[in-house]
C-alpha cells in the first residue's frame, strides 16, 4: 500500500519554519502532520463523494473546492454561507437581519 500522509514530516517542518520566527517543537510537526493527514482524508471522501453525485469517475478542482467548504465549514464561500441562512427559522433570520442592522450602523 503507498503512504498515506499528505506529505511529510520534514516537509512540514521546514514549511513552519519558513512561516514563523520562532523554533518548531518536534511534536508540533507531529501533530500538525497528523491534523493534515486527517483533513486531508476529509477532503479528498468529499470530493469524491461530490464527483460520484456528479455521474463522474473523476476528481476535479470544483470537487476540491466544494469539498473544503463542507469539511471546514468555511463561511468566505458565499453560496454555502446563503445555504447557511436559509435554514434558519423566520425567527432566527428576523435576529439575524437585526445583527447585521447594528453591524452596518457601527461600521
Amino acid at each position: 500500500m503507498p503512504n498515506s500522509e499528505i506529505t511529510k514530516a520534514n516537509t512540514i517542518e521546514t514549511f513552519m519554519k519558513a512561516n514563523s520566527s520562532l523554533r518548531v517543537g518536534k511534536d508540533a510537526v507531529a501533530d500538525f502532520l497528523s491534523r493534515l493527514n486527517t483533513l486531508s482524508e476529509a477532503i479528498v471522501k468529499a470530493a469524491e463523494t461530490n464527483a460520484i453525485n456528479q455521474n463522474r469517475k473523476t476528481i476535479m478542482a470544483d470537487d476540491i473546492k466544494e469539498a473544503m467548504t463542507t469539511v471546514t465549514g468555511s463561511t468566505s464561500d458565499l453560496p454555502f454561507l446563503f445555504k447557511q441562512i436559509e435554514t434558519l427559522s423566520a425567527k432566527d433570520t428576523a435576529d439575524l437581519s437585526a445583527l447585521i442592522r447594528e453591524w452596518v450602523k457601527s461600521h
